[in-house]
């Protein structure tokens, strides 16, 4: 119902629109301040059968007057005549006709002032273009003079007469040059335009071949070429009737390929729209190839019946295609339908008997009908730059985030890379140590054992060592984990604490883990850990020694004999060795915090804390 009642709103509009057109439009005919208008005349109708010249039958009419000639008349011409008084000005006369149809021959008081009227010669189209001529001194009589205008019947179905003007030169042929540019000018410029449009039309559709139905424009701007040429230079087109069948053929052509244009231009697929179309433009045809009148209109004018359902199929694309923003869609929609509605003017002006337009806009529809195709095609440009610029846009994104996810992979790999090195390098001491020193302490140690020479402090100085190296072998292998490193300290010093009659208690809650945790930091916290446990082991004789360790916080607790805190603070370098000094060194190099509780009664507690 929707679209039902949409279409008929839009012929109602396009109504609307010329009339209002023609209410707005300015007279075409005004009177003239140095010139007279001739309005009045006298007109009898020359038949065939008539004997010749005799045309005494005269009647009085108003011009503009309008004679229809249907197919088999025995009409041939019409005699006009038309008074005036010679004016007083001494400066030279002019008339001009601005519109006359369809061939005329002019005299003025019996000297014949049109060209291109020999009485033997062939007819020359007058019906699209401003007759003028001068009127010199010996034309013009004093008093009343006379113009008699004898249009002929060619090949345009009817005969008529539009006001004459008559005075100073300079005025009528300003005139003259107005109606000629208005008329004749624009049709011409629209030539044109359309061989221009087609040539550009032509090479986007070559350029293009994806389903825009750019290839119907070109065959569009031909059809306009062919009727332009029609009404621009009708003296230079084919005579006989053929080449007017082709140029109202063209017009058919032109509102199809246009239809099928938008058609596919924005993806319509209106099965009924379709199939109105084509129905229609074939009926017209046959009307106009028939030659006879349906319902008082010659059949010229009603083949135009498809045409007009072209149209209205137009607009009701344009109205409903989502493709367009609304302000594009309103602007095309109303250059569309001025351009249907001037066309209208010249559809009443051409096949209607009676003169009911005030003023024919033909030659402005078809400008308004280019500037709406072109107006189509900007906008379709205007959103491929948007769509380009959008798509350039994401790529640059796209580029940008890539470039970022690429430098992060260079980083990635450098680091990979130097992990690699440092893996290798590590892999290195390891072999040095477990191969060079290793080997010697333990060659060492096994030739204590076989040669009698047993030395209970060297043999333990030696251990000592061995187990001291297991623990950096496996520092190095190990990662920025504090319960890993913890776990790696047990076992390596489960040898020292068996010699010593040591028992360790185990109790690592959670995951310890300090700020800006690195691996110099937990191997420096394994070192203090370790020189706690072998502390508490050799010097303070203990039999238990405790490791608890949660989120935050390890201890060493042991039930040995502790000893002075004071004294061995005030002990120089050289007496104390490295062992506590060491750890509270670590300890601030970590950043973490050192406190140590000793009694001889309550044993040693090494506490670490973040």
């Amino acid at each position: 119902m929707r679209t039902l009642c949409l279409l008929l709103a839009i012929p109602l509009f396009i109504g609307a629109l010329t009339a209002l057109i023609q209410l707005l439009a300015i007279n075409p005919y005004p009177e003239m301040t140095r010139g007279e208008r001739l309005d009045s005349a006298e007109m009898c109708l020359q038949r065939a059968d008539a004997p010749q010249p005799d045309c005494q039958d005269f009647r009085p009419v108003t011009l503009p007057h309008v004679t229809a000639l249907e197919r088999d008349t025995s009409v041939v011409s019409a005699h006009y005549r038309l008074s005036f008084d010679r004016p007083a000005s001494d400066d030279l006369q002019a008339f001009v006709a601005p519109r006359v149809t369809d061939h005329a021959r002019i005299e003025v008081n019996g000297i014949r002032m049109s060209p291109n009227s020999e009485p033997d010669g062939p007819l020359w189209h007058d019906w699209n273009r401003p007759i003028y001529g001068a009127l010199p001194e010996p034309v013009l009589r004093p008093g009343a003079n006379r113009i008699d205008i004898t249009l002929t019947q060619s090949d345009i179905g009817r005969l008529a007469l539009y006001p004459v003007y008559v005075g100073e030169a300079d005025a009528i042929r300003l005139t003259w040059l107005s109606r000629f540019a208005f008329r004749t000018g624009m049709v011409r410029m629209n030539i044109g335009l359309a061989a221009i449009l087609g040539g550009a039309f032509f090479a986007l559709w070559r350029m293009n071949r994806r389903g825009q139905g750019l290839g119907w424009l070109p065959l569009a701007m031909a059809g306009a070429t062919i009727f332009g040429w029609q009404l621009a230079y009708p003296n230079m087109a084919p005579p006989g009737p053929w080449w007017r069948f082709a140029s109202i053929l063209a017009m058919h052509g032109t509102a199809y390929c246009l239809y099928m244009f938008l058609r596919d231009f924005f993806q319509e697929r209106s099965q009924p729209a379709f199939v109105a179309v084509h129905a229609t433009i074939a009926a017209g045809l046959a009307i106009l190839l028939a030659g006879y009148p349906v319902l008082g209109v010659s059949a010229a004018g009603a083949s135009f019946i498809g045409v007009a359902v072209a149209v209205i199929c137009i607009l009701w694309i344009l109205l409903t295609t989502p493709l367009l923003a609304r302000a594009d869609r309103i602007a095309l929609v109303l250059l569309f339908s001025l351009s249907a509605s001037c066309a209208v003017t010249a559809w009443l002006d051409s096949f209607l008997a009676q003169q009911v337009v005030r003023l024919p806009l033909g030659q402005v529809a078809v400008t308004l009908l280019f500037a709406g195709i072109s107006w189509t095609l900007v906008q379709w440009l205007v959103e491929i730059k948007r769509q380009r610029d959008r798509l350039s846009e994401s790529l640059r994104d796209q580029v940008r985030a890539k470039s970022v996810e690429l430098d992060e992979m260079y980083r990635a790999l450098g680091r990979q890379k130097e992990k690699q090195v440092v893996a290798q390098e590590r892999q290195r001491i390891m072999l040095d140590l477990h191969d060079g020193i290793g080997g010697q302490l333990v060659n060492t140690l096994a030739y204590l054992e076989n040669s009698g020479r047993d030395d209970p402090v060297l043999r333990d100085a030696i251990e000592d060592a061995l187990t001291d190296m297991a623990l950096m072998i496996d520092s190095l292998h190990a990662d920025a984990d504090i319960p890993a490193v913890l776990g790696m300290i047990r076992n390596r010093l489960e040898p020292l604490l068996a010699r010593h009659s040591a028992r360790l208690e185990w109790n690592v809650e959670g995951d310890p883990r300090f700020d800006n945790q690195t691996r110099s930091g937990v191997l420096g916290i394994m070192r203090i850990v370790q020189e706690a446990i072998t502390n508490a082991v050799k010097h303070s004789d203990a039999s238990v020694i405790e490791l608890h360790a949660d989120d935050r916080n390890i201890w060493v607790r042991d039930n040995g004999k502790g000893f002075d805190l004071a004294a061995e603070a005030d002990r120089p370098l050289s007496e104390s060795g490295l062992g506590l000094k060491g750890m509270r060194q670590r300890a601030q190099n970590i950043g973490i915090s050192l406190q140590i509780d000793t009694s001889p009664t309550q044993g040693t507690a090494i506490h670490l804390y973040w």
